[in-house]
């Protein structure tokens, strides 16, 4: 029995130090649970004060999922929107993607078109899981979180001396993905790099070329490509250096380069003499680096990161004679756009007696933007656009109360700008028994108007697009209460219920016919709630969820109709065989019809989006003592590529690639076989 004990001491303290390389001083828990996302150091996910929704690894490589859409989708506060040219953007809980924060590590994500980052952009691989939270967190991230953040967690330790993982999914819809990492352990040092592949040629460019003719409900017709899903081709590459001085520091340094390429190919014009197409080239270029420095010691946490992103959009435009095969370099157009940002945040966390925390921080971040199209109307004389911010917080948590905890949070951000704005959030969580938990919080959001929103000028014969200098931040106010229900360890319940108002909204209305421009438009108000069940029997787990939200706006005098509702659920089933060590998913999302709101001309215009069901299936299984895993699936069993679009033409920006009478879903039917080998 002393032999055993010894044994198991020794483990646990080997263990300890192998966890100092994975950021957490907790030891009960699978690494899966514990959450960093507005908490400042680890916390398990049943004990944060916010509440947090977890996409584990082991859920992503179940699934096959290679990009962030694809990740996100099974979550059904969340709609992704897809566009040939602009990527996947997101709408989390009807606030739009411009409010809601995409983060790296606490990192923003930058590079948004339209207000919306690329979700398609960003790849799955080195993902440890990632964090969602919804409704606002601009007193803890600042500006585009006033509807929520989603924080990608990357892996960042390793417990081998050596680690080689290769990947590659094929997928029927004509993509093809590859991946590779290397790690090496040299003590207190971990060094790591990585490299990526996709590809996306699913039909030929003759196909690529044609145009179908759309009937809409008023007898009219639109004219749209038959095949709008552009072949594209991403590049990535990274590495990560980490450095452990002393038992609870860490100070870890990463570099991302990625860079994608898409093809629009053009209908064919005059085709009785000297055809001709005009193609679009769009090529994007994302450099982001970053060191952080992490200490925890007694009772003070201190965190500190830095971060240099670079964004780079290039847009050729280019006609193309079909006869010749060959463009006309005479008839040629090239935008570029530029966009760079200095990130700073420190947190001090120090517990000033039992119960009762102090987190204090700064934040700094200097943003510039230039371009052909980034005009800075403040200065004339000067090519590039810019702003900076700087923001300090502070935070007080109690816990002084037995299953109480509070924590009353006030950001002032100072805008260059605009005047000093004071973001103040309370959150309260109440453990009323072993089984209830309840949650409530106020937030007020922020968001001050992006680079583009201010000096964006896009005319030309097919666009006239202006910024406006006298837009105003966006304030909004953030109500939202969630009770959990644990009874045993296999059954889980859970309700949320929300109300969100955004003062000043930031839209693209057409001021006068097909003149567009940005401006304020009043209010804009989502209220809904969302009950999940999750049940465990034996080896099988049924999961489902729904949202169902009620979206309006008002603008000015004129006000939109009555409250839309928007009904969305997921469903899904894991079954694990032990028998043949296969594990399968089946997964069921329904995305319910969406109203959409634009101003034309001083009138409320709505449109409907049609809802559809997607139906996807995996089975997932390990080799060679977990070396090898291998996932087989079929993604999208219905085929559903779009859905129908009625009434009012939309004039956002996020229909200038999408017209009116139909809305892109996906690619089609998609079966894939995906293998991931470590050794």
């Amino acid at each position: 029995m002393l032999r055993v004990a010894i044994l198991v001491l020794t483990c646990v303290n080997l263990y300890c130090q192998d966890l100092q390389q994975l950021d957490t001083t907790m030891l009960s828990v699978n690494f899966d649970e514990l959450v960093v996302t507005a908490q400042y150091e680890p916390t398990h996910y049943k004990e944060a004060i916010h509440k947090v929704d977890i996409i584990s690894r082991k859920e992503i490589e179940a699934r096959g999922v290679t990009t962030l859409d694809q990740a996100l989708v099974i979550n059904p506060a969340i709609r992704i929107s897809y566009d040939p040219v602009l990527g996947s953007t997101i709408r989390m809980r009807g606030v739009s993607s411009s409010n809601v924060a995409i983060l790296m590590d606490g990192v923003p994500v930058i590079g948004r078109s339209n207000g919306g980052i690329d979700l398609s952009q960003i790849n799955m691989q080195n993902i440890e899981r990632i964090e969602i939270i919804q409704g606002a967190l601009s007193n803890i991230y600042g500006s585009n979180a006033a509807g929520g953040v989603i924080n990608i967690i990357t892996k960042k330790s390793q417990l081998e001396k050596w680690k080689v993982d290769l990947g590659s999914q094929i997928e029927s819809v004509g993509q093809q993905n590859y991946n590779t990492s290397i790690g090496r352990n040299f003590g207190k040092f971990l060094v790591s790099v990585d490299a990526r592949y996709l590809n996306y040629d699913q039909y030929a460019v003759d196909s690529l070329r044609l145009i179908e003719r759309i009937e809409l409900e008023d007898n009219d017709f639109v004219l749209l490509s038959k095949y709008p899903f552009n072949p594209k081709e991403q590049i990535g590459a990274g590495g990560l250096l980490r450095y452990n001085p002393t038992e609870g520091s860490s100070v870890i340094a990463k570099y991302n380069y990625n860079t994608e390429n898409v093809t629009d190919y053009g209908s064919i014009k005059r085709i009785q003499f000297n055809p001709y197409a005009q193609d679009g080239f769009f090529s994007t270029t994302r450099s982001d680096f970053s060191i952080n420095y992490k200490k925890n010691w007694d009772q003070t946490f201190l965190d500190i990161t830095s971060a240099y992103n670079i964004y780079d959009r290039i847009v050729d435009e280019k006609r193309f004679y079909i006869e010749t095969s060959s463009f006309d370099s005479l008839l040629q157009t090239s935008d570029t756009t530029r966009f760079k940002t200095f990130f700073n945040r420190a947190i001090l966390s120090q517990e000033l007696s039992h119960g009762i925390k102090c987190i204090a921080g700064l934040n700094y971040s200097v943003e510039q933007g230039s371009g052909d199209r980034i005009i800075n109307r403040m200065n004339p004389d000067s090519t590039i656009a810019s702003f900076t911010e700087i923001a300090p917080f502070l935070e007080f948590k109690y816990s002084g109360i037995e299953n109480l905890d509070f924590s009353a949070t006030a950001r002032y951000t100072h805008h260059s700008a605009y005047d000093g704005q004071l973001t103040p959030a309370i959150h309260l969580k109440y453990d009323i028994s072993d089984i209830w938990t309840t949650r409530l919080s106020y937030a007020q959001g922020y968001r001050s108007p992006a680079l583009k929103e201010l000096y964006l000028e896009f005319i030309d014969i097919n666009h006239n697009i202006v910024g406006n200098t006298d837009l105003q931040p966006e304030i909004s106010q953030d109500i939202q209460m969630t009770v959990d229900y644990n009874p045993t360890e296999n059954i889980s319940a859970a309700i949320n219920l929300y109300y969100t108002n955004i003062d000043d909204r930031i839209a693209l209305i057409e001021y006068e016919t097909l003149k567009f421009e940005y401006d304020n438009i009043n209010a804009y108000q989502v209220h809904g709630l969302q009950p999940s069940l999750s049940y465990k029997v034996n080896n099988i787990q049924f999961q489902s969820s729904a949202s169902i939200g009620y979206w309006s706006t008002s603008i000015d005098a004129e006000s939109g109709p009555s409250y839309g509702r928007v009904f969305d659920m997921n469903n899904s089933m894991q079954i694990s065989l032990d028998k043949s060590k296969v594990n399968l998913t089946i997964n069921h999302r329904h995305t319910g019809s969406q109203p959409n709101y634009s101003l034309s001309n001083g009138t409320v215009k709505v449109r409907t989006i049609t809802g559809f069901d997607l139906i996807d299936f995996s089975m997932n299984r390990s080799f060679f003592n977990g070396s090898l895993n291998a996932t087989l699936g079929i993604r999208n069993v219905f085929g559903v590529t779009s859905t129908s679009v009625t009434g009012a033409a939309d004039t956002s920006a996020s229909a200038n690639h999408s017209a009116m009478g139909r809305n892109i879903v996906g690619r089609g039917r998609n079966i894939f076989v995906a293998a991931q080998f470590a050794f």
